[in-house]
């Protein structure tokens, strides 16, 4: 296996975020409910691509599914997933959409876990794509927005300005009540439900930035 190939790449990049996080003060805040062990309530996670860093380390190992780009740079994070102790299913809003989200109601239908990363996988940045709300129409499961944040932490120059926390720094996770969508499959009633968990998560991640001194909304 080549050094540089994706697979090669993900697991360094998740041995890197191991290393980093373990060095944070994490705080949870928000819904108390675990949503992450056997016997928990079947959820649909719903997390922005740019805040992924502080509760994807908080939870590994749960074995969610989560949802990871068919592009390259998807085989990176679906390897540094993997490694992690989740589980992938490919495809995106933009390429292999339909068949992963039938993948993913089938998975769901048999009791897994489920992650979004609604905003991915190229933006806009914190703009809610309506595939976790189809799946949460279609299979009666709630969405939990959950979201992280860190005091010091650098900020990459890319659509998602993903925010990678400086080590020893004050993180937080924070979680939303789950959010049930109901009224069926026609556009205006997912649209409605969609707009409604946008502003939740927003909402959800500035409280976070300002929760540990954070530039709100960065």
């Amino acid at each position: 296996m080549s050094l540089a190939s994706p697979k090669s790449l993900g697991k360094f990049a998740w041995y890197t975020v191991e290393t980093i996080a373990r060095t944070l003060s994490i705080e949870m805040v928000g819904c108390k409910e675990d949503f992450y062990h056997k016997g928990s309530r079947q959820v649909i996670i719903a997390l922005w691509h740019g805040r992924l860093f502080v509760p994807m380390f908080c939870r590994r190992k749960s074995g969610f599914y989560v949802l990871v780009s068919e592009h390259r740079d998807g085989d990176i994070i679906a390897s540094s997933l993997d490694t992690a102790g989740y589980k992938t299913v490919r495809g995106s809003t933009t390429r292999g959409g339909a068949r992963a989200l039938v993948k993913l109601i089938e998975l769901a239908r048999q009791g897994a876990g489920i992650a979004f990363t609604p905003d991915g996988p190229k933006g806009p940045r914190w703009k809610f794509q309506p595939g976790a709300v189809y799946l949460a129409a279609k299979t009666g499961l709630p969405i939990v927005p959950i979201t992280g944040s860190v005091r010091h932490a650098y900020y990459f120059k890319s659509w998602d300005s993903f925010q990678l926390p400086l080590p020893f720094s004050h993180a937080v996770v924070n979680t939303g009540e789950p959010y049930e969508v109901t009224g069926g499959l026609d556009p205006e009633n997912i649209e409605f439900h969609r707009a409604e968990l946008e502003r939740r998560m927003i909402a959800l991640s500035c409280e976070a930035d300002r929760i540990v001194g954070a530039p709100v909304g960065k």
